[in-house]
C-alpha cells in the first residue's frame, strides 16, 4: 500500500479509521498496520486515537480542528457542558477542554488537537442536540437549553440562584420551558428545583439585579 494511494481513497474526509483502510486495502492485518505505521513516523498520518487517522497539513484538503475531531473520536456523542456553553456565551470564560456527552463508557483523549472528555449519560437524556457549522464544518452540538441542562445534571449538588450567579450565565436567548422540560425529563427532584431557581435567576438578571 502506498501512501499516495490512501491520499486518493481519503482525501475528501477529515478522518478515516483502521477498518476503511482494510476494506480498500485487503493485504493482511501485519501488512496494513507496518504501512500506517510508516505513514505516521514520516509525518504523513496523524494518530488521532487508536485505529483512527487523519492526514496533516499540506496533505490535508477538508477542514479539520479540535470540535469536529470531538465528533469523530468517539461514537455516538455530541459536545455539550462547558464548551458549548461558552461558544453559545452563556458563560464568559473560553474553553480550550471539549466535554461531550455519549451512552457509552465514559472516557478521555489527547491529541494534537486537545484534550477530550466523554461523559456517560443514561439514553433517556441523550437527545437535545442539533447540527451547527462551526469553523466551516457541520458540528454536532447540544443546543442552548440542552448544553446547560447537562451541566446542571453532571455537576451534583443544589443548584440555586446564588450558585447560579457565581457561574455568571447568561440567561438571553434561553427558552426557559424547553430547560424546564429537559431539566424534568432526569426525574430528578433537585433538578425541578433548578429550573424553578432558574426561572427566577434569570427574571433578575433581566431586571438587572439579583437577590441572594
Amino acid at each position: 500500500m502506498r501512501f499516495n494511494d490512501v491520499l486518493i481513497a481519503f482525501h475528501n474526509q477529515p478522518c478515516f479509521d483502521y477498518s476503511s483502510v482494510a476494506l480498500l486495502f485487503p493485504q493482511g492485518d501485519a501488512s496494513l498496520r507496518t504501512s500506517l505505521h510508516r505513514f505516521k513516523k514520516s509525518g504523513k498520518l496523524l494518530e488521532l486515537r487508536r485505529g483512527l487517522y487523519a492526514f496533516p497539513e499540506p496533505w490535508r484538503k477538508v477542514t479539520l480542528h479540535a470540535p469536529l475531531v470531538a465528533n469523530e473520536l468517539y461514537k455516538p456523542s455530541y459536545i455539550s457542558e462547558r464548551w458549548a456553553l461558552s461558544w453559545y456565551g452563556i458563560i464568559p470564560e473560553k474553553v480550550e477542554l471539549i466535554t461531550s456527552l455519549t451512552t457509552r463508557p465514559t472516557r478521555s483523549f489527547e491529541n494534537g488537537f486537545g484534550r477530550f472528555i466523554y461523559r456517560t449519560i443514561k439514553p433517556f437524556v441523550f437527545n437535545g442536540w442539533l447540527t451547527e457549522i462551526v469553523a466551516g464544518a457541520a458540528i454536532r452540538i447540544a443546543t442552548r437549553e440542552k448544553a446547560l441542562a447537562d451541566f446542571l445534571y453532571l455537576e451534583a449538588g443544589e443548584w440555586t440562584e446564588s450558585r447560579m450567579e457565581s457561574m455568571r450565565f447568561d440567561p438571553e436567548g434561553i427558552d426557559a420551558s424547553a430547560l424546564d422540560l429537559h431539566l424534568r425529563a432526569t426525574g430528578e427532584q433537585r433538578l425541578v428545583r433548578a429550573s424553578e431557581a432558574w426561572k427566577r435567576y434569570a427574571s433578575a438578571e433581566s431586571a438587572g439585579s439579583i437577590s441572594i
